[in-house]
């Protein structure tokens, strides 16, 4: 009598343990349903910056700043996060590209770089009413503008390091001796 009141306790104690185990997961698999890969947290290339002796001259450049802050913000998010700041980067961007005040950046190549960030804010934008869009897409296009933020302040460094080289050939009469030690 002893035995089989233990057994039935231990069956009673191993069918309990097993409805538990069922529960559990069938609450995972539920939990599992809801969960969209567009709540991953993706992390993304850092922003280049532009040297700091050059900072200076860009402090006017208020669009220049927002959209480094909005990038910055950026950088580890999930893609469904990426899609809601979508509007204010572009409203960020079209301030950039239009309140440029230092003539020196005023040139056709930094134009073009300008305009396209702004093209690849718009897309992203616009991804954000494509209901069937896929979480590598949005990667892919937020690297995108990544990418050519990076390549602006790579030519806001180069157009400033050539006019330093400039002026300091000019400082130096560097022509002149040149021609002067030929003859």
């Amino acid at each position: 009598m002893k035995y089989i009141t233990l057994f039935v306790t231990f069956c009673a104690v191993f069918i309990a343990c097993e409805q538990k185990k069922t529960e559990t997961a069938v609450k995972a698999e539920n939990d599992e349903k809801y969960l969209s890969a567009k709540d991953e947290t993706i992390i993304f290339d850092s922003v280049a910056p532009v040297k700091v002796i050059y900072k200076d001259s860009i402090l006017d450049w208020k669009g220049y700043f927002k959209v480094t802050e909005d990038l910055k913000r950026l950088k580890k998010t999930t893609p469904n996060e990426v899609l809601s700041v979508a509007e204010e980067l572009v409203k960020d961007v079209a301030l950039m590209r239009d309140s440029i005040t230092v003539k020196v950046l005023d040139e056709r190549g930094m134009r073009a770089r300008m305009n396209a960030l702004y093209n690849q804010s718009l897309r992203l934008q616009e991804m954000k009413d494509i209901p069937a869009i896929t979480v590598p897409e949005i990667t892919k296009q937020t690297q995108g503008l990544f990418t050519i933020f990076r390549m602006i302040n790579t030519k806001i460094n180069a157009i400033y390091e050539q006019n330093d080289f400039e002026q300091e050939l000019l400082d130096d009469n560097f022509f002149f001796s040149k021609i002067d030690s030929i003859q």
